[in-house]
């Protein structure tokens, strides 16, 4: 059984990741891959997670180039392997007791790399331009969807979701199970080369969908039903929506349950085929609204057409990086990259 997420998501301030947390954990040991762009970091961790087809595993994948892995992590037996290099730089804090480095760049051609300078100096240089110009597109739709959100916010009606989130709980989550709850953070939607996307989940989850136009009542009750999910004893996995200043929640996971809770909005719109529609303008003030109907019109439609535009720099700068990854891959010895990757798969299996 598998589950996508992607690793993190740009946002105004740059690059920004959940996965510390999960390398923290005292009862993970992870697995660090090091090694420039076309070293074989994805394809290795794609062959980790082929080589335990009948375990729960978690993709994380790159929303900067959605076809390339970012990091597998093997669930029952406790291990991570994750892509450790810019932008989302990992060390290991405790060596060979919590984390472990892979350096693949090992395998390189080390002339070859140096005789290819001047060109890898200079597509790298423009890969850099072009993720810098979608990060300047990317703080302006930061910009309107606070403008949303706190439009959204002086317009909630605050006690009435708040009894409405209790009931749905109420009818929604089983009795408290006397075991410890929690909420941790993983990457459903982000932005990418082809526009917000979204991970699909598995076809067996029940999926209720709040259609919100502004996020605050969306985000609201997610948190409400987070709360109440984990004092019940479930683990709940949140998902936020990273184009905020302080991120506001868009999806809650239930695993044990099967169940999930996702905002249909201004900049995702995807939606999941059988999902349960709930309308979330019921919970603002109309009159209000009304008021800031030319407002809000404009920060939509403005949010999307920003959006767009961050999405073809990052689409420009994937193909710069499809560059800069050939003079890496030209220098490849793959002989060598093939028995780590054998090693590696061997060395998990005998941790169990």
């Amino acid at each position: 059984m598998q589950q996508s997420y992607f690793l993190g998501s740009v946002t105004a301030n740059g690059f920004r990741t959940y996965f510390s947390e999960q390398i923290l954990r005292p009862d993970f040991y992870t697995y660090i891959l090091k090694g420039g762009p076309g070293t074989g970091k994805s394809t290795l961790m794609k062959r980790i997670a082929a080589a335990f087809p009948d375990e729960p595993v978690s993709l994380y994948y790159c929303s900067s180039d959605e076809k390339s892995l970012d990091a597998v992590v093997l669930e029952d037996r406790k291990i991570a392997i994750v892509d450790g290099t810019a932008p989302h730089v990992f060390e290991a804090k405790y060596p060979l007791v919590s984390q472990e480095l892979v350096n693949l760049g090992a395998c390189l051609d080390k002339q070859k790399m140096q005789l290819a300078g001047d060109a890898v100096r200079q597509a790298a240089d423009e890969n850099a331009q072009w993720h810098q110009r979608a990060r300047q597109y990317v703080q302006a739709v930061t910009a309107l969807h606070q403008d949303l959100a706190q439009l959204g916010s002086r317009a909630l009606l605050h006690q009435k979701l708040a009894g409405f989130g209790e009931r749905l709980a109420k009818r929604t989550l089983p009795k408290p199970t006397g075991r410890s709850g929690s909420i941790s953070f993983r990457q459903l939607s982000a932005l990418t080369a082809s526009g917000y996307r979204t991970q699909p989940l598995p076809p067996d989850y029940q999926v209720t969908e709040l259609m919100d136009p502004l996020y605050a009542a969306s985000d609201a009750l997610l948190r409400q039903l987070a709360a109440r999910a984990s004092d019940r004893g479930f683990a709940v996995i949140a998902s936020e929506n990273m184009l905020f200043p302080e991120p506001m929640l868009e999806a809650i996971l239930l695993p044990e349950l099967r169940l999930a809770f996702s905002a249909c909005s201004t900049i995702r719109q995807e939606q999941v085929a059988g999902a349960v529609h709930m309308h979330m303008t019921r919970f603002y003030q109309k009159e209000l609204l009304a008021q800031r109907k030319q407002r809000i019109a404009f920060d939509r439609k403005a949010t999307l057409a920003l959006a767009e535009e961050a999405s073809n720099a990052i689409a420009k700068a994937l193909a710069v990086h499809d560059q800069l990854e050939a003079y890496y891959i030209d220098a490849l010895d793959f002989d060598q990259v093939n028995r780590t990757a054998e090693e590696l798969i061997e060395e998990i299996r005998a941790r169990q």
